[in-house]
């Protein structure tokens, strides 16, 4: 796309959502080179930047191109390929394509994108946090620094309003983290906010889908822990749908199993033959997802135990 089209949908979407400049770029570029994004003066420099830009103003950055460079594309590509791997072959295979990743920026002394810097600090965090090599204080705060690479005022209490894709699950990540430390009432705060950009806000509901399945199953998950039934419930029935979207995932029949479960507690009229609905249609999929080692062999047991206890 001409970069002169691309500063003008810039620029006019930002005015649309009354986003001021500073706003847009904070821990993304200057404001000058917003500007010259924006007058179509962009140099190659500057066009890196476009994507971060883009997914902040709830736009899609992959979908526009000859926008990021060889290099950093490459970067990106072999990310993905460490998510796959530790995903289908274990956290050593994952972390082979990391180290090779990171050698092939400091060999030759690329720069890359802040958005793949935070894609590789949120990959390598998870693979420790799985071999058990850091504690959630630490994972958290791993996080919370990768975040401030571009939300350079993020805390807690001052979420950011406009957000890339990446921004977005690194604070689903936070919110789990802070909900282990025992600080639920801040996941959940920060899950709504997510949850809220997500489907308001994003214009591509495919790209927003990606990120909704997995923090709506986190959500629904902190909100019945805490006895809030009936936020769980419609938490869980939005996570459903954006299973739909996006094909069945892991996180469905989990999902499915959050609704059930707070159905069952909840116990007011009807509910009982939705979570039974549910929960066998969850242990279904369970079932079918396990022999695939595409989910946890111990929620099956979960479901059965809801089953049992309830009389479903």
């Amino acid at each position: 796309m001409d970069k002169i089209a691309i500063g003008k949908i810039i620029s006019e979407r930002r005015k649309a959502e009354n986003c001021t400049q500073e706003d847009l770029c904070l821990g993304i570029c200057s404001i000058a080179t917003l500007s010259r994004i924006e007058n179509g003066k962009a140099g190659n420099h500057d066009r890196s930047y476009i994507p971060s830009l883009l997914e902040r103003l709830g736009m899609s950055g992959d979908s526009i191109n000859d926008i990021i460079s060889e290099d950093d594309y490459t970067v990106r590509q072999m990310i993905r390929r460490a998510n796959q791997a530790n995903i289908l072959e274990g956290t050593e295979e994952a972390w082979k394509i990391v180290k090779e990743t990171r050698a092939r920026i400091n060999d030759d002394h690329r720069n890359i994108s802040l958005a793949n810097e935070q894609r590789l600090i949120v990959l390598e965090t998870e693979l420790s946090r799985q071999e058990g090599k850091i504690s959630v204080e630490e994972e958290l705060n791993r996080l919370e620094n990768a975040l401030r690479m571009t939300a350079v005022n993020y805390s807690p209490e001052n979420l950011p309003p406009y957000m890339t894709n990446m921004e977005c699950q690194i604070l689903g990540n936070i919110a789990v983290a802070y909900f282990i430390l025992g600080q639920a009432e801040t996941a959940i705060s920060i899950g709504y906010h997510v949850k809220d950009f997500l489907e308001h806000y994003i214009e591509d509901k495919i790209l927003a889908a990606d990120n909704l399945t997995v923090l709506c199953y986190n959500l629904s998950k902190f909100l019945g822990l805490v006895g809030r039934y009936s936020d769980c419930i419609a938490v869980a029935r939005d996570g459903i749908y954006w299973h739909k979207l996006t094909g069945i995932q892991p996180t469905l029949p989990q999902t499915m199993y959050n609704c059930a479960w707070s159905l069952a507690r909840r116990n007011e009229e009807g509910d009982m033959e939705k979570s039974k609905k549910l929960a066998y249609d969850a242990l279904e999929l369970t079932e079918v997802a396990s022999k695939y080692d595409q989910i946890s062999p111990t929620l099956s047991g979960h479901i059965q135990d809801l089953i049992d206890k309830y009389h479903l």
